[in-house]
């Protein structure tokens, strides 16, 4: 009879549970940990298998709490338009793409702060592409669809005389141009877009291709978010139980749809399987900072006629809070500009009960009725007081830093920079913060954003003295965004997140110690090892790892 399944030993595992907090070894009994202490102690159970972690570093998996799972997974067959620096460049590309076929031509990663024209492509410009095959282009934040004539066609857009919406552009003679602006892709283009993917069976092989690619970087849970309101569900409860009933699923999946799910499953937050469940319902309330419809307060630096766009009135959002409160259902509500947060609060002040507590842990322990506000990239003046006295988690994604630090300053100017992702005075002030990449907007690679979040500064160093570098936060606070943190986004923070007796056996080894690694070479450390629930999902071939069977 054995006590236990597995040990892993000779290891140094920062259980995140305290700064500095070591571990030595972790004992698995079915997918939990059952002892997290002193090589000692591990090695004196009886177990199946003792692995030897060579004195490698640990940390418990990463969470990514915002990413568009089935669209990133899609996202890899579109052409990619990232590295395009004008719109000839993205002319080209899409040619190249173009295989001659007669179905949609898709390309996703334009972001027009990188072309010369510092604007999108319209249609009459795309269709030096192709005017025999529908073509449809992402911007690099996702919300703005840029279509051909061949596609317009097909939305039935006309004049703005007769087919006046502020989510269109038009050209100066109230022709459209092709430019698509946030609920206008649920509203025209979703329905007449390429349904291949929509499919069950397509969205199954995307799934079972492209999941193990998260593993690799360290992730253990995603937090699955569907892709629009009033489009087609992306995110589906039968695509993850059907993979993890088969046993290809090498991740734990929390979904948060943006669809209203069937009530006759009564679907309060939680619902599911320890590998696949309800989260958060989602709400779009704004745009983008980079297609300037984030809603702001003061207009746009570089278009002072331009405020953003806002899909709710407070009014609006305070029935949809309390609809969902009073059926248990968690909310998650994507905010990007400060006069959409100011919206979100005046409603969520209206729904949900004042928390005291000294510390954010505290006062989110005494409900599981949490407010969850995505982004959050733009804050004004008295909101971080207002957030701490409501249980809220701001979901925010720190690779922005590395992808937006441009537009963040052409956008904001120098005189509201200081309210740009401020992670340092939300801390300060008492408030959760969660880490997330919004894949695939940025790259699903938490160390990445870890990176970001201690330097204030992009991948490759700009700028120079970080971007507002006092609101830089500690590796230890980056680390627990993505892990310790993570856990409260799904109420599991007794289950996981940290490295302690009773919660899953769910942690990652790196070739590095992430606590001694120079800030600016934290994206460069080596996931070498991913374990989910005592088995290991991802190895990455180190030679000082080393299985020694029964014992």
């Amino acid at each position: 009879m054995m006590d236990a399944d597995r040990t892993f030993y000779n290891g140094k595992i920062y259980t995140m549970n305290a700064p500095g907090e070591t571990v030595e070894a972790i004992v698995v009994r079915d997918g939990k940990i059952a002892y997290a202490g002193s090589n000692q102690n591990a090695l004196g159970w009886k177990v199946k298998e003792k692995v030897d972690l060579g004195g490698l570093t640990g940390l418990p998996g990463f969470i990514d709490t915002h990413i568009h799972v089935l669209m990133d997974c899609l996202y890899a067959s579109y052409a990619d338009l990232g590295g395009a620096q004008s719109i000839d460049d993205v002319i080209n590309i899409m040619k190249d793409k173009d295989d001659g076929g007669e179905g949609w031509l898709y390309g996703a990663g334009v972001s027009f702060e990188n072309l010369v024209e510092k604007r999108f492509p319209h249609r009459n410009e795309l269709d030096r592409i192709s005017t025999e095959r529908p073509i449809h282009l992402i911007s690099h934040c996702g919300h703005i669809h840029m279509i051909n004539s061949k596609a317009l066609f097909m939305t039935k857009i006309s004049n703005k005389s007769e087919f006046d919406d502020e989510c269109l552009e038009y050209y100066d003679d109230g022709e459209p141009s092709g430019i698509l602006m946030e609920t206008a892709y649920g509203k025209y283009l979703s329905d007449i877009s390429d349904s291949s993917w929509t499919e069950p069976a397509y969205q199954a092989k995307l799934l079972e291709s492209g999941l193990s690619v998260y593993p690799e970087r360290g992730l253990t849970t995603l937090h699955a978010i569907a892709l629009m309101p009033n489009t087609p569900p992306t995110e589906t409860f039968g695509q993850y139980y059907e993979l993890e009933k088969r046993g290809k699923l090498p991740v734990r999946v929390i979904i948060s749809p943006s669809h209203d799910l069937p009530w006759s499953l009564d679907p309060t937050t939680g619902f599911g399987t320890d590998m696949v469940k309800l989260g958060a319902k989602k709400i779009f309330l704004d745009g983008s900072l980079g297609g300037r419809t984030a809603a702001v307060t003061e207009p746009y630096a570089d278009a002072p006629e331009e405020t953003g766009i806002i899909t709710h009135t407070a009014e609006e959002l305070t029935d949809l809070f309390r609809e969902a409160y009073d059926e248990g259902l968690e909310v998650s509500v994507h905010v990007i500009g400060d006069a959409a947060m100011e919206c979100v609060l005046d409603a969520a002040e209206k729904v949900y009960p004042v928390i005291e507590g000294d510390s954010p842990e505290e006062r989110l322990s005494k409900t599981n009725r949490r407010l969850r506000i995505i982004h959050a990239m733009i804050i004004g003046p008295g909101h971080i007081e207002r957030i701490k006295r409501l249980p809220i988690i701001l979901d925010v994604q720190p690779a922005f830093l590395d992808s937006d630090v441009h537009i963040a300053m052409a956008r904001l100017g120098e005189g509201r920079l200081h309210s740009f992702m401020p992670l340092r005075s939300f801390i300060d002030g008492g408030v959760l913060l969660t880490g997330g990449s919004d894949a695939p907007v940025d790259p699903a690679i938490p160390l990445n954003g870890i990176q970001c979040a201690v330097t204030r500064r992009d991948l490759h160093g700009f700028p120079e003295g970080g971007l507002v570098a006092e609101e830089a936060v500690s590796v230890y606070e980056a680390v627990a965004m993505y892990t310790k943190n993570a856990a409260y986004c799904s109420n599991e923070e007794h289950i996981k997140g940290t490295i302690s007796a009773g919660k899953f056996a769910d942690f990652i080894l790196l070739d590095r110690d992430i606590f001694e690694t120079e800030a600016g070479e934290i994206s460069s450390i080596k996931v070498v090892k991913t374990v989910l629930g005592g088995e290991t999902t991802f190895q990455g071939g180190s030679e000082s790892l080393e299985g020694g069977g029964d014992i």
